[in-house]
């Protein structure tokens, strides 16, 4: 019996519409409904806990569905809505008390038709403003056969019940399920509820919250259930929190997880997530703009520029970007596996710039000659952000969020302080077995030149796109910025960047980061021109999500 979950029923609901474009646009933009997953053909919606898919088709289709909120804000989620788009009436009223379900609703439709209800449910509370987050869950979707006992025998079978003791009645509308969640079974030509509407036959999909699936096809049959989306089950089964983009010819995405699990607000496509070391790029490029300016070369030596703060550091411009220089690290990978360890001396909440990190490395030995070996280093790019910050005169932040994010369109990008972070931005979360806590103190309060930036799915394969068709950096800068200067038994690297050769032919140059609540992945592949980013609020799991999707959706072995 599905009691333990009589309130969300509801997992996943796919329905179809032939104005994907015009439904799309009325629910992110007219509505403010985060988009979880998307491509060309069909775009999810996070509905509270469960997801409401449109599918494109080649014909009309309406249906009736409704959403949960909390029965305390029914009148704040009433005006939000008639401010919105405006509200169906019946009788001369726009809303209704259905006393049989204690539950309040109002009634619109969307582009395609769709009669949406809002239902308020009096038993549940939720403190402060009516937002699209206060939605809970899907209450109802409506299931139009001319095969009304059929199906109704098959759904009941699966043991979730028709409300009432008649059990099914073809000439009625009938409430299969308990609680809160509901399908409603009707033959067709029914007048729905405060529309003029009358129901119609067509196929829709519905994953119950464990598993089960209920599929009817367009001619109101009972169907054998296959998985629309595995891609998407994998995903939740790595227990994935993030986005992903993917973008050749099409463009897909797709957002797991909560980007704020106190208040159970999901992840969107368009969430920002820190990306922690993988905007060295952009450091990187920052620099190669001044070479290209005639202010710096890359063989200038750090302790010609910045004499008063790196003396002992005669290495090259050219040796910090590569990862050679062997100046000492503030952070060394290779005998520190512990990021929270730096700031039990000097607090987080101190470093807000560049510089504030001087006291972690400066007057450290050097690790090897110059140009001896090949180990990552993020002190190096502190260094060249305090360059970069001399020969402009600004701050190493305003450089890269004028000259680089501005610069390329990415708009919902930046180096946001952890206690100011805008709207639509991912909390960092560390797992500590069924335990919990935010990054909040584990890592700078603000990014700069070696990591912390916060970016978008789509803002780096803005990027890429941007620096591939030299609009940051001319043709021979940004060739010299790909090509190898650095590398190892496993590795090579360029300016800022990481490159994945086989056989003499590059595959990919991408970027990466980690830090404690922090994974991200993003990559370009020159042999198609695609570019494919994963960002996490948890430590790990990028990795093995851009690994997948390789395999899944590029047919590419990495």
């Amino acid at each position: 019996m599905l009691e333990a979950r009589s309130d969300d029923m509801f997992k996943k609901v796919t329905l179809y519409t032939n104005k994907l474009n015009e439904v799309k646009g009325f629910y992110e933009y007219q509505l403010g409904f985060r988009i979880v997953e998307e491509d060309e053909f069909s775009f999810m919606l996070a509905i509270g806990e469960s997801q409401l898919i449109f599918r494109e088709s080649d014909r009309p289709a309406f249906y009736h569905f409704a959403f949960n909120i909390p029965g305390n804000q029914f009148t704040l989620a009433k005006g939000w809505a008639s401010s919105r788009v405006e509200l169906n009436r019946q009788e001369g009223m726009d809303e209704i008390y259905y006393s049989n379900f204690d539950a309040d609703a109002f009634y619109f439709e969307d582009p395609a038709g769709n009669i949406v209800e809002f239902l308020g449910r009096r038993n549940t509370d939720r403190m402060g403003n009516f937002t699209v987050d206060s939605l809970l869950n899907i209450s109802e979707v409506s299931i139009t056969t001319a095969h009304v006992a059929e199906v109704g025998k098959q759904i009941e079978d699966m043991d979730i019940p028709v409300r009432g003791n008649k059990g099914i009645d073809p000439a009625s509308l009938n409430f299969l399920g308990q609680g809160a969640a509901f399908i409603l079974l009707v033959a067709p030509k029914r007048t729905w509820y405060f529309s003029k509407k009358k129901s119609e036959v067509h196929p829709v999909s519905i994953e119950l919250t464990d598993g089960r699936q209920i599929d009817i096809d367009d001619g109101g049959h009972f169907r054998s259930a296959v998985s629309e989306n595995p891609l998407s089950d994998r995903l939740e089964e790595m227990e994935f929190s993030g986005a992903a983009m993917l973008k050749t010819n099409e463009e897909w995405a797709i957002a797991k997880g909560m980007a704020d699990r106190a208040n159970a607000r999901p992840n969107a496509v368009n969430t920002r997530f820190g990306i922690a070391s993988g905007c060295k790029i952009f450091t990187a490029v920052a620099i190669a703009q001044l070479v290209e300016d005639g202010k710096l070369s890359f063989d200038d030596v750090l302790s010609d520029l910045l004499p008063d703060d790196f003396s002992n550091f005669p290495v090259t411009i050219h040796q910090l970007l590569t990862h050679t220089s062997g100046i000492p690290d503030y952070f060394d990978e290779s005998v520190m596996d512990d990021f929270e360890e730096l700031w039990q001396e000097l607090p987080m909440y101190r470093m807000k710039n560049t510089r504030d990190f001087l006291p972690l490395f400066k007057d450290k030995p050097m690790k090897f000659e110059p140009g001896e070996n090949f180990e990552y280093n993020n002190a190096g790019f502190i260094a060249l952000g305090m360059v970069v910050e001399k020969l402009t005169g600004k701050k190493f932040t305003d450089v890269i969020e004028d000259r680089i994010f501005q610069r390329a369109g990415m708009e919902r990008s930046g180096y946001f302080q952890m206690d100011r972070l805008p709207a639509e931005t991912a909390t960092g979360y560390i797992d500590e077995g069924s335990e919990w806590r935010t990054n909040q103190y584990a890592i700078p309060i603000k990014g700069g030149a070696d990591g912390g930036a916060y970016t978008t799915a789509a803002d780096m394969s803005v990027f890429w796109q941007e620096l591939m068709n030299f609009s940051l950096l001319s043709e021979e800068g940004t060739r010299n910025l790909l090509k190898v200067h650095a590398k190892d038994e496993e590795s090579h690297y360029g300016y800022g960047v990481w490159i994945k050769k086989e056989e003499g032919e590059v595959l990919k140059y991408h970027v990466m980061g980690y830090d404690p609540g922090v994974s991200f992945h993003s990559g370009f592949y020159p042999s198609n021109g695609s570019t494919l980013t994963v960002l996490s609020n948890k430590s790990a799991g990028a990795y093995d999500v851009i690994r997948l999707i390789e395999q899944e959706k590029m047919n590419w072995q990495s």
